[in-house]
């Protein structure tokens, strides 16, 4: 089969094997013969001897714990499943409504059982099936077909795993994943007969599967991957089978994608688990009792291996320009899985090819997290000199940082905190929010808002666990990640702890800040009372940056770039004095876009330009929002001053 384990043979060929118990068989009916024909009224006396299995079947027996009776029900059904007609002749050793445990242990001279226990391992593998019962504690036993096939020597998938699992074809290992150590970790936890999980914390499943199937063959294993959870079958039923697939042909499990939920990969304790296997999901899973577990978090691809990556699953880009194309490794993260997806849309250009990874790693964060547009750039931010020099500190940091921790020393100096996080304080409509717009826009990258309602609970310890669902589908991906109101998450930890509910909102807080410690990515939380943020929080940030309210000139200068984009240049340049009058009223940049949006409607439904006196209403509308209207007189003052300085445009 395409998928088949390059198990090794036991050693016995299965046709001379099956040869032995065929002779045994026939053997021991030909005992039974006697009283069978009628010709006795006494049955044969057989001495139970435990015969010693050959290669396959002692295999088998050996990997299910399978006792002296289930061994001679396996060998049994095996010989019938060949000699048909014998099977009437066992049967009737227990009434002929078939072979049952009862019909093979007199066969054989076992103590008599009537009935295989519950327990049997015969049938928690389901290596036997039991399709009807025989009176009132006998059942009907039946070899299933892959079991069958696999005693004959083939070792094909069993029917009902084919369409969830698929043999792994390894791939190259990154020479920064930790192979050796996770091998030595795996040995040393399978000596004296323990099982091993390795959890593989990371979305990027091909990564995830080369690097298990470079784990793997150092124990001389292949890897067979669990791609899909169950539909129309019984989950507890295909997870027995596959891990009877993974005893049968000796190979290590990988669970990926959706059989990683706990509901496709259940737990049942009636069976043993095949000792290696692997899980690949975004964040690690609980224990498995009596199996030890192992957390490995695989790195992402350096910019080297990004750009090979880029020309082996796209040789086409070999003709790209080179200077382009160090771009698009050096810039944009990607796992192996995003670069392959995006290669098979056979992008023209590196350009092109970082859009398209862009539109494929948008993130699948739910309600968590919502996309914002980035279409601002560094002209549309009126801000202070030392404000603007900060945040393109920022932006060149975000931008050089992959490089930069890919130095060994570097990394060995920052084992935490490797994340960018950067707080942005100041009072309302000062230009926070944009400046995250404009240093995602110039790193060509999207950005996403966190929905603190969606994040914040009620409930202790929930907003620690959404914020983290956040941070682990976010890790990896070209994205930056933006709060609003840090303050509802980062705010100042109690020091006189009174109750359990002090105590448990302090450990929210302390969570919360190792997890944003903890996060590799672009971080920009943007505040309006940076005095409610804890200090602890402010001494994790990277960069704090005051956004002050604007100066006359500064809101002189945001009315004319706001005109001139929303009516042209030259409309603007007309309004140039009533621009300095408005421009004497304290407003905040948010406030005059307002204000300025509100004119733009006001003079569509007039039929003509925005006059002065319009931008004076639309003036007065947006402050009488925060209580600061203009009285009667002087909203026609201003509208008057303007209109005889400069007349109407």
């Amino acid at each position: 089969m395409s998928t088949r384990a390059a198990a090794a043979s036991p050693g016995e060929v299965p046709a001379v094997e099956r040869d032995l118990y065929v002779a045994r068989l026939r053997d021991a009916l030909v005992a039974w013969r006697p009283y069978l024909m009628g010709e006795s009224l006494d049955a044969p006396t057989v001495a139970y001897r435990d015969q010693s299995p050959g290669a396959r079947l002692a295999a088998l027996r050996e990997r299910f714990g399978l006792g002296a009776l289930e061994s001679d029900i396996v060998s049994t059904l095996w010989a019938l499943a060949f000699i048909p007609e014998w099977r009437n002749a066992v049967a009737a050793l227990d009434g002929g409504v078939g072979v049952t445990s009862l019909a093979v242990a007199r066969l054989y001279g076992h103590p008599l059982a009537a009935r295989l226990s519950s327990e049997s391992p015969l049938l928690a593998w389901h290596i036997v099936g039991e399709y009807a019962d025989a009176g009132p504690g006998n059942a009907a036993l039946a070899l299933d077909p892959h079991i069958l096939a696999w005693l004959e020597g083939s070792h094909e998938l069993d029917r009902l795993v084919i369409p969830y699992v698929e043999l792994i074809v390894p791939g190259a290992a990154s020479e920064s994943w930790p192979v050796a150590r996770t091998a030595a970790a795996i040995k040393e936890a399978l000596n004296g007969g323990g099982r091993v999980q390795v959890q593989l914390v990371g979305r990027d499943t091909m990564a995830a599967a080369a690097f298990a199937s470079a784990v793997a063959a150092g124990f001389g294993l292949p890897v067979l991957a669990v791609t899909a959870g169950p539909t129309d079958v019984d989950a507890r039923e295909l997870f027995v089978r596959i891990q009877r697939q993974a005893f049968l042909d000796r190979c290590a499990l990988l669970w990926t994608g959706a059989a990683t939920d706990d509901q496709l990969r259940p737990r049942p304790t009636h069976i043993a688990w095949f000792p290696l296997q692997f899980v690949c999901s975004e964040r690690s899973s609980a224990a498995v009792p009596g199996v030890s577990d192992l957390v490995v978090t695989l790195p992402p691809p350096s910019a080297d291996e990004r750009r090979a990556l880029w020309l082996t699953a796209l040789p086409e880009a070999r003709a790209w320009d080179a200077s382009a194309l160090d771009t698009l490794a050096k810039r944009y993260v990607a796992q192996a899985s995003d670069i392959v997806t995006v290669a098979a849309t056979r992008p023209g250009s590196a350009e092109e090819a970082a859009r398209r990874l862009l539109a494929h790693a948008r993130g699948d964060l739910g309600s968590l997290a919502h996309r914002l547009e980035t279409s601002f750039a560094w002209n549309d931010l009126v801000v202070p000199a030392a404000v603007g020099d900060a945040l393109r500190d920022i932006a060149f940091e975000a931008h050089d940082r992959l490089a930069f921790w890919e130095q060994p020393q570097a990394a060995r100096l920052f084992p935490q905190g490797r994340g960018l996080v950067a707080l942005f304080c100041g009072p309302p409509g000062t230009g926070k929010t944009m400046a995250a717009q404009v240093i995602a826009a110039e790193l060509g990258i999207h950005l996403y808002r966190v929905d603190l309602s969606a994040v914040v609970s009620k409930w202790v310890g929930e907003t620690a666990k959404h914020l983290e669902t956040v941070l682990a589908r976010a890790a990896d991906r070209n994205l930056a990640l933006f709060f609003d109101e840090a303050d509802a998450l980062y705010g100042r930890r109690v020091d006189d702890v009174r109750d359990a509910q002090d105590r448990f909102s302090n450990m929210d807080i302390s969570h919360l800040m190792v997890a944003i410690e903890n996060y590799s990515g672009i971080v920009l939380l943007a505040s309006n009372l940076k005095a409610n943020i804890d200090p602890a929080f402010l001494r994790r940030i990277r960069y704090c940056v005051e956004f002050p309210k604007p100066d006359r000139a500064a809101r002189r200068e945001i009315w004319r770039r706001v005109t001139a984009a929303l009516w042209g240049a030259r409309t603007a340049s007309s309004l140039s004095k009533v621009l300095d009058e408005l421009a004497a009223r304290e407003m905040t940049g948010a406030q005059i876009k307002n204000a300025c949006l509100s004119a733009a409607f006001a003079s569509r439904r007039a039929g003509g330009r925005p006059t002065r006196s319009i931008l004076a209403h639309a003036l007065a509308r947006e402050l009488a929002k925060d209580g600061q209207g203009l009285s009667e007189r002087a909203l026609a003052s201003l509208a008057h001053s303007a209109a005889t300085r400069g007349g109407d445009a």
